[in-house]
């Protein structure tokens, strides 16, 4: 993998350490009726400044400026979140946030892009976003358990935040990694790209990048992954409280330390399956091994709404096993489908798409528990399968040379 590319692993690893260990533990320091609206306003914000700035990318030419100032922002903000926990600041901690997800904002589509262009052949293209999922998860596994066995110890508030302000110490070296980002060199920008679909090119369009990707394939891609979104992206809490019975029986409380080891165990399959995901994308292609993880997934909501006991416990690990597969996957077909010129608006789209996806799919999911219970997992099942068949039908043709 070039230079950059192998930085930018080291970024994700150390950005989701930092992640994982504060989001846990942000319960202690804002009040539950402000989480919910925390989060919405900070990833929406997030979302929306991926298509801006990904068309930004995309007109400049230029990627590594925009990773390297959203990562920036993340290795600014997080650690400022546990001076609100020191001084009891609840509307501090929600600005870090904001902040934070800010961050993300700027660099995510750029950073998707640039690793498109460092990387032109399809399988190590498919290897190197895997690698990067696989960076996600092991530095979201890592920093999971270091705040369970931190608040295990040291569990008052005070304490808390003063780890959190001990965060310092990774996004130091964030910003160290962050200096040897590099675009890649323009007679490589220009190059012809196998894709995951026989006969597809990425190259130059012509015309000004406007704000939404031009070429149809592209978006008709962007709309399947969408509609997969509404069962692939649904927030892991809810998967969480509905394996630990908290839809039915609101008593029931786990303590700080057991929700930061749950969080890292479905780290952990994520992880491994990132791992697995890389491979079996470069050997089949993109395509049909979305269509495949989009299956499988259907069949482990089906097993979510139907189970108890221990196989629920199994169920949600596969739902863990199903979402680090694909989304890999996902970043591997738009990057082969998307234009070179478009390729950042693309990433952009995606990420305003699936977030809206999010948001559906996560929205009816949590009122289903309330009043339905576990059946409700139905109706994230038949997106996926519905996305398996859409896409089969529509982006069964390859591209024609461009």
């Amino acid at each position: 993998m070039p230079a950059t590319v192998r930085r930018l692993g080291w970024l994700h690893f150390a950005n989701d350490l930092t992640l994982d260990f504060l989001t846990p533990l942000l319960p202690a320091g804002v009040p539950v009726a402000w989480l919910g609206v925390m989060e919405g306003v900070a990833d929406g914000v997030a979302q929306v400044l991926k298509l801006v700035t990904g068309r930004a990318a995309d007109r400049s030419g230029r990627r590594a400026p925009w990773v390297a100032a959203g990562y920036a922002g993340n290795a600014f903000f997080r650690p400022l979140a546990g001076v609100g926990m020191l001084l009891g600041w609840p509307l501090w901690i929600v600005t870090c946030r904001i902040g934070d997800r800010l961050g993300k904002g700027l660099r995510s589509a750029a950073s998707d892009a640039l690793i498109a262009d460092w990387v032109l052949d399809a399988e190590s293209r498919a290897r190197a976003y895997a690698r990067m999922r696989t960076y996600d998860h092991v530095g979201a596994t890592v920093g999971a358990l270091a705040a369970a066995a931190a608040v295990a110890v040291y569990s008052s508030a005070t304490q808390i935040g003063w780890m959190i302000c001990g965060l310092v110490v990774p996004a130091v070296a964030m910003l160290w990694w962050c200096r040897g980002l590099r675009d890649a060199p323009r007679a490589q920008e220009i190059a012809p790209v196998a894709g995951p679909v026989a006969g597809s090119v990425a190259g130059p369009v012509a015309g000004p990048v406007g704000w939404w990707p031009a070429d149809l394939m592209t978006r008709r891609l962007l709309w399947v992954i969408a509609l997969a979104g509404i069962g692939a992206r649904i927030g892991p809490l809810l998967i969480l409280a509905h394996v630990a019975g908290l839809g039915v029986d609101a008593t029931v409380s786990w303590p700080l330390w057991q929700v930061c080891l749950a969080w890292a165990a479905l780290a952990v399959v994520q992880a491994l399956a990132a791992m697995a995901a890389g491979w079996a994308t470069a050997r089949w292609g993109a395509l049909p091994f979305l269509r495949l993880g989009w299956v499988i997934g259907a069949a482990a909501y089906g097993a979510l709404a139907f189970s108890h006991g221990a196989a629920l416990l199994v169920a949600g690990l596969a739902w863990g096993l199903v979402t680090g597969l694909t989304e890999g996957a996902e970043k591997t077909a738009v990057a082969a489908l998307a234009p070179k010129l478009e390729r950042a608006t693309a990433f952009g789209a995606l990420g305003l798409l699936c977030a809206g996806a999010a948001l559906l799919g996560s929205g009816l999911v949590g009122v289903g528990l309330a009043h339905v219970g576990g059946i409700i997992f139905a109706v994230p099942g038949a997106a996926l399968l519905l996305s398996a068949l859409l896409s089969a039908a529509i982006l069964r043709r390859p591209l024609a040379a461009r």
